[in-house]
């Protein structure tokens, strides 16, 4: 069962907010290479020491990364030998289709609110440490951008707490989806509305509580009125 702690903002949130982006970077350009075949199935990835100089990151920001990438089945870790693109790594074959803000936010709600009963058995410290990352970093995002990139990043790190393929394959599609449409950016706003920062950090801090306390009830009505506050919300997302 997943361990009570408290989220607080500490001197080193900039230090984890800085961890969690470059995880986020690395994580969505190592997987667009394999997606589109810039590293071919059983090709060898470059070392963790190149990736975390390419990304100007730590090495167990890259090592963490690596191993998400693995969780998913796109590559395979070998002690001694490499990193290899997994032989049967999924392929784009054509234009992805579009989808409208409320379809997803629709189709969220079917089976998000019900996640809670997977991640609160299966997850563990590492996930609980990138939900909590994922809200630092959504509370000192500077720009619009960063902001969506750490709220999906928290229901990303939730839905690997499941350790089901199938759901974090879901909702990477997910958000690739809402990356493709520019997040809805609304014009005029370079940077996050303090307001709009704050309740959706308030919101979802409400969600990774209920999770360590491993209060599936309240994780699951807290995920719900979540999605139903934002699908409300023509705007946000």
């Amino acid at each position: 069962m997943l361990q009570e702690s408290v989220v607080t903002v500490s001197p080193n949130a900039g230090i984890r907010a800085k961890s969690e982006q470059d995880a986020q970077t690395i994580y969505r350009d190592l997987k667009a290479a394999i997606m589109d075949g810039t590293f071919a199935a059983g090709s060898r990835l470059p070392t963790e020491r190149s990736l975390s100089a390419q990304f100007d990151a730590a090495r167990n920001t890259v090592r963490k990364t690596l191993n998400q990438l693995a969780d998913e089945g796109l590559i395979i870790r070998h002690v001694g030998r490499g990193t290899f693109v997994a032989e049967n790594a999924g392929r784009g074959e054509g234009p992805t289709p579009e989808y409208a803000l409320a379809e997803l936010l629709e189709a969220r709600l079917l089976f998000e609110p019900n996640l809670p009963d997977l991640v609160i058995e299966r997850a563990g410290p590492e996930h609980i440490a990138q939900m909590e990352d994922a809200l630092i970093a959504m509370r000192s995002a500077e720009s619009w951008n960063d902001f969506k990139e750490a709220k999906y990043g928290l229901h990303i790190a939730i839905a690997r707490g499941s350790r089901n393929r199938f759901i974090i394959s879901i909702f990477e599609q997910i958000l690739a989806s809402r990356r493709r449409a520019g997040w809805g950016r609304p014009g005029g706003h370079p940077a996050p509305v303090s307001a709009v920062r704050e309740t959706a950090y308030r919101d979802n801090l409400e969600i990774v509580e209920a999770l360590k306390r491993g209060d599936t009830a309240a994780a699951r009505e807290a995920i719900r009125a979540y999605l139903l506050r934002t699908l409300s919300n023509a705007s946000g997302d």
